[in-house]
């Protein structure tokens, strides 16, 4: 499926991208589609699938009679879109001479499409990718699609729409897609890829390029209805019991890696968590000048009138239910109220010098390693009550606190959206903002592991094992890092050294003094102390560092 120029918006609301020609009939040249009684393509688009059957089928010598039969008899498909809809009919009609049964090729969303289970020899196409869903089945679509024995099938139209076709392959049936690459790796994709193992044999391959407009990667899957949990990534065969070494069931693990993960996960020694969607920063949010903030805002509680039309504002999907409504109509009948907050512009801002009990420092996103001074500075007098105020009274995707618990706590932090790893020491005392994950040490593990796991974080064997095995995208999760081998092969010794490194680099930058070594610098050196077996190389680190820090962290009071 693809975007057509003339509706790109609405198109890319569904995810739709056009299979090109040459394309569809490279996926499918190795099959004979004269030997399937039932084919299917969900989402057909202007037709690229379809006429790839067709020409295969004249290639070989099928009369127009018998492509016009064969598709009649055993070809369906769904298109949601009217003119991508209509203009697949005509090509097929006028290019191959098909005259097709509208029973069979309908216009309609394929997730509204009533197809026996174990329907179909062969399903092909292009599923639509990040789409919205119809918010009318978008619940019932999840209930049924959204879990797989517990694990998560992210509500994603081609994740959705691969676990439903599934369903609808009959024994030995093949399913082949061209689908984004993000369902190897990340989390929640997990389901998918188990339920792929439990009820298929798999292969994916990279498709090299698909169009100008396409800049993310794509594979093709292979899906061939059988029980035994084979599975070929990239030309390489993958274990089941390779693949349950990761908690995430990665089907990026490799020899390389495997290894890594026999042992505890980072998440034996922390428990990460996201930070809190405000919803509007601009309203609470101060840059932080020279130990100052700027305050140009007054924050004053009133009682708002409670109204139907904008609790239903509020609401997901902008829907009550019926219990729900009556509730609020007899609230509102009855003059109720509820308490809001009115943020207003002054006339003339003041300095505030930091610390100061009404504001505590915010933890946004950052590119530092190591450590990074504090830039940013929230409203947060009587414990966050404007901003939790302003946030209940919101949407309703802004009413919960994400990370309250680890508000104000000391432990680590990176960018949410990033590359690689950049992990730095956070201080107790701020609050935490969703774009920068952080993790703390879980009760009763000595303060001493926070420095080795920061260390271990910022090496680039760790950021390889994380983009390789756990999330290969640019997204970093607080559970992607609670998911990374914890560095068990690193001898006592050398870990004692590491955990000395990481304090002595923290305490300087915190301090304001310059490092004893650059980052560059301390990153070789701990690269080489990570790898396994590096025993015999503390020696020559020890030739080159001797950090001796003056005192121990944490170094901060709570602000």
């Amino acid at each position: 499926m693809a975007k057509a120029k003339a509706s790109r918006s609405r198109q890319r609301q569904l995810g739709q991208f056009l299979t090109p020609r040459d394309l569809a009939v490279q996926v499918t040249q190795d099959l004979d589609f004269s030997a399937y009684s039932s084919i299917l393509e969900p989402s057909f688009g202007d037709g690229s699938f379809l006429e790839a059957i067709a020409h295969s089928l004249a290639a070989a010598n099928v009369s127009a009679v018998d492509i016009d039969a064969f598709f009649n008899k055993s070809v369906h498909g769904c298109e949601v879109f009217p003119d991508f809809y209509a203009r697949s009919i005509n090509n097929l009609s006028t290019k191959y001479g098909v005259s097709l049964k509208l029973g069979s090729f309908r216009n309609l969303d394929f997730f509204r499409a009533d197809y026996r289970s174990d329907s179909f020899d062969l399903i092909i196409g292009n599923p639509p990718f990040g789409g919205t869903f119809d918010p009318s089945i978008e619940d019932f679509l999840d209930s049924q699609y959204g879990r797989w024995k517990g694990r998560k099938l992210k509500k994603d139209t081609y994740a959705f729409f691969v676990a439903k076709c599934i369903d609808l392959l009959a024994p030995d049936g093949e399913l082949r897609f061209i689908c984004s690459d993000t369902f190897l790796t990340i989390s929640t994709m997990s389901g998918l890829r188990l339920k792929l193992m439990d009820t298929c044999h798999t292969d994916v391959s990279k498709i090299q390029y698909f169009s100008d407009e396409i800049s993310y990667p794509l594979v093709l899957l292979k899906a061939v209805k059988r029980s035994g949990s084979r599975m070929t990534v990239f030309g390489s065969p993958l274990s089941r019991q390779t693949v349950e070494l990761t908690d995430n069931l990665s089907w990026g693990i490799c020899s390389e890696y495997s290894s890594l993960f026999i042992g505890p996960k980072v998440g034996d020694y922390v428990v990460a968590s996201s930070g809190m969607t405000i919803g509007a920063n601009e309203l609470f949010l101060k840059e932080v000048v020279n130990g100052a903030i700027l305050e140009d805002k007054s924050y004053e509680f009133f009682q708002e009138p409670i109204t139907l039309s904008k609790e239903l504002e509020r609401a997901r999907l902008n829907k009550l239910s019926a219990s729900k409504v009556r509730e609020i109509k007899h609230l509102e009948a009855d003059g109720a109220t509820r308490r809001n907050l009115r943020v207003r512009s002054l006339d003339r801002p003041f300095s505030v010098t930091l610390p100061h009990p009404d504001y505590c420092f915010y933890n946004k996103s950052s590119a530092h390693r190591w450590y990074s001074s504090p830039s940013t500075a929230i409203y947060w007098k009587d414990d966050g009550d404007a901003v939790l105020t302003y946030k209940k009274n919101g949407r309703w995707y802004l009413h919960g606190v994400g990370g309250a618990k680890f508000f104000k706590k000391e432990g680590l932090t990176w960018p949410l959206v990033s590359s690689s790893l950049k992990v730095r020491y956070l201080p107790p005392g701020y609050i935490l903002d969703s774009g920068s994950p952080v993790a703390i040490l879980r009760p009763g593990v000595e303060v001493e592991e926070l420095y080795f796991i920061l260390a271990w974080l910022n090496t680039d064997l760790c950021t390889r094992v994380l983009k390789t095995v756990i999330n290969h995208t640019r997204n970093i999760q607080g559970k992607d890092v609670e998911r990374l081998p914890y560095p068990f092969w690193v001898e006592q010794d050398v870990k004692s050294e590491i955990i000395l490194l990481a304090k002595c680099m923290v305490h300087s930058l915190v301090s304001g003094v310059d490092p004893r070594f650059g980052e560059s610098c301390l990153t070789n050196i701990l690269n080489e102390m990570f790898t396994p077996g590096a025993g015999e190389l503390l020696g020559a680190a020890q030739s080159n560092v001797n950090p001796s820090p003056t005192r121990q962290l944490p170094l901060f009071d709570a602000a």
